[in-house]
């Protein structure tokens, strides 16, 4: 079954968390390279938002991260 989904680009995710010395958060999330909520380097977009809240930090990630609208799994 295919699902579509929103998805960002983690590589450029991760850059943006070193960016601003969040190390311990870039780090999560690269972990999450392999997980079910990333395919081929792109992770769900639901999944960053409810680990970083809807705050300024994450308004600066949707100005800095790529984010592909209607992605297939």
């Amino acid at each position: 079954m295919n699902m579509t989904k929103n998805r960002m680009n983690l590589r450029q995710l991760v850059a943006f968390f070193n960016s601003k010395n969040l190390t311990a958060s870039a780090n999560y999330f690269q972990g999450c390279a392999k997980d079910s909520v990333t395919v081929d380097g792109l992770i769900e977009l639901d999944f960053v938002k409810r680990h970083v809240g809807e705050g300024q930090l994450w308004r600066e990630i949707q100005t800095n991260v790529t984010t592909y609208i209607g992605c297939t799994a």
